[in-house]
């Protein structure tokens, strides 16, 4: 027969296994807490920053017209707009540009736009100066541009 005090010690025993086992159990449990239901909690918030609103739009020109246009279809037009320029600002200055696409080969790129300056580009700056328009008062430029897809004069005003 056994005492009260062995099965008192062996109660003892099986309790400390028992607290043993389930410590270790515990252990390697992941606790549950707030990130269990809501993997942003506790992350601070970022606010949002909304883009920079879009700048002006350009300056759209005076005249724009594609390189091989008939003269007689854009010389009274180009008269009539140098004319009411002038008389709107005796010291305007108008800047004849022409833009080609731009090309692969740079020899070909300065032969388009040697072409065009001599032909069409010429043409619209000798109509804005028979117009009234003094000349130093007409400048010209030539350069590639992205935005264009056919030779093309742009005639803009300052």
């Amino acid at each position: 027969m056994l005492s009260v005090f062995h099965a008192a010690e062996k109660g003892r025993a099986v309790r400390a296994a028992l607290a043993i086992c389930l410590l270790t159990g515990m252990a390697g449990c992941k606790l549950v807490d707030q990130k269990t239901f809501n993997h942003s909690a506790g992350v601070e918030p970022k606010p949002y920053i909304p883009p920079p609103p879009p700048g002006p739009p350009p300056v759209p020109p005076l005249i724009e017209l594609v390189a091989g246009t008939p003269q007689t279809q854009w010389k009274a037009p180009v008269d009539q707009i140098a004319r009411e320029a002038l008389s709107r600002k005796k010291d305007v200055l108008f800047v004849v540009s022409c833009l080609v696409p731009p090309q692969a080969n740079q020899d070909n790129e300065q032969s388009a736009l040697l072409e065009l300056v001599q032909h069409d580009g010429r043409a619209v700056m000798q109509e804005l100066i028979d117009a009234g328009a003094p000349e130093p008062q007409v400048e010209m430029s030539a350069m590639p541009d992205s935005s264009v897809t056919k030779p093309t004069v742009r005639v803009y005003v300052r």
